[in-house]
């Protein structure tokens, strides 16, 4: 068991490293390269298969299913990964031009350098496209395509703004942009495998997070009712925002405020776990003093780790809303996706026993919080990406 746990170690530091390195490559030379030389490659599915296969050995090990809660949080984690799978070898994804007054029904897959049509079993044809703006300004509030969709009977009278999809025989479409033409262009997704399953995966995630909430000790649950609270509250504060600022149009979503505060939420506790750990370290000789803290640290952990998870998938929820892909490893994606691993690790503190040690604990989330401010501050000054508005 103990080299399965080492094994497992390794994998994780060699996914992080990869995964950094592989924002620096999108920053350095485009995210077609990056997904075509890291992330989309064999051996990098690999590493992700090897690492859900050494899950399900030490589920099988540990004997987790007499742990409903936990026995379900991995199964959410295979049926995300398997979700993603699906989504890479069935699912397609391209770009649609459409011309005022002019019947398309062809899609193109592929980057800028290499196109790949794609013929729909129907048409669409677009009337006109207006951009909506906000009272007495000249700044976008809305993209807007008015369509007919063809299907071998009457047109349809259909509509496509930002958050605002077309759906029809597993194809989506959504308003990604427009031309000085006054053309449309549309983001054009299919995945019929991929997304029912990695969504199952994100609701027995949520299921088996709330489950495990209430099988915390009494000082836990009296923490994350706590933090939960100013999640509601900063939430409230940032829907307030969205309603009376004049947001660009993909951030007019009630997923923008849920996904915002519960990630910020997420990175106060992480903030407040690095404050506790310096704090103990005053003292390092003082046992008692460092296990105390230690504990006040690992009721942080918590709901830090889960409410950082939460917000992972409702961003991913949000992007498939938004723009039909709700994972695009993205630079932010991926150092949020790399601080929830680093993070997961302490509570796994039954496998890797080095983190019942209280200085070796307040050291790492001293440590850890590093990943927290790339992924907050590092990506949007250094690697950019399309969260770099937030």
């Amino acid at each position: 068991m103990k080299k399965i746990c080492h094994i497992v170690s390794v994998l994780m530091i060699v996914l992080v490293a990869v995964m950094a390195a592989g924002t620096i490559v999108e920053k350095l030379h485009g995210s077609e390269t990056a997904l075509a030389s890291v992330y989309g490659t064999w051996w990098f599915v690999g590493l992700w298969a090897l690492l859900a296969g050494l899950m399900v050995t030490i589920a099988v090990k540990f004997r987790m299913w007499k742990r409903i809660a936990v026995c379900t949080l991995h199964f959410a984690i295979l049926f995300i990964l398997l979700g993603a799978l699906l989504t890479m070898l069935t699912g397609q994804h391209g770009r649609m031009l459409l011309e005022p007054g002019k019947p398309t029904h062809t899609f193109y897959e592929g980057n800028a350098e290499e196109n790949h049509p794609v013929e729909l079993p129907f048409t669409l044809t677009l009337d006109r496209f207006e951009i909506e703006t906000y009272a007495g300004s000249s700044k976008p509030k809305d993209y807007v395509s008015y369509l007919q969709l063809t299907d071998g009977s009457a047109p349809q009278e259909t509509v496509i703004s930002m958050n605002r999809i077309l759906r029809h025989r597993h194809y989506r479409f959504y308003q990604s942009d427009f031309d000085e033409q006054g053309n449309s262009i549309l983001e054009v997704a299919r995945d019929p495998w991929g997304i029912g399953v990695t969504y199952t995966g994100y609701v027995l995630l949520l299921v088996a997070l709330v489950m495990m909430l209430f099988q915390q000790p009494r000082t836990y649950k009296a923490v994350t009712i706590s933090w939960m609270v100013v999640l509601v509250v900063l939430a409230v504060l940032l829907h307030i925002r969205m309603l009376t600022h004049q947001l660009l149009p993909v951030l007019r979503s009630p997923f923008f405020s849920l996904h915002i505060s519960t990630i910020v939420t997420a990175y106060a506790l992480l903030f407040a776990i690095m404050i506790t750990g310096i704090v103990a370290l005053v003292k390092p000789k003082d046992k008692a003093r460092l296990v105390k803290y230690k504990s006040l640290s690992t009721a942080m952990l918590y709901p830090a780790v889960a409410l950082l998870a939460i917000g992972i998938f409702i961003g991913a929820v949000w992007a498939n809303v938004s723009w039909g892909n709700y994972w695009s490893w993205d630079p932010k994606e991926v150092w949020a996706l790399i601080t929830l691993l680093i993070y997961a690790a302490p509570l796994h503190e039954k496998i890797w026993k080095t983190f019942q040690k209280p200085v070796f604990f307040h050291v790492y989330g001293i440590l850890a919080f590093l990943s927290v401010l790339i992924t907050y501050f590092g990506v949007n000054l250094l690697l950019g990406g399309v969260h770099a508005y937030s």
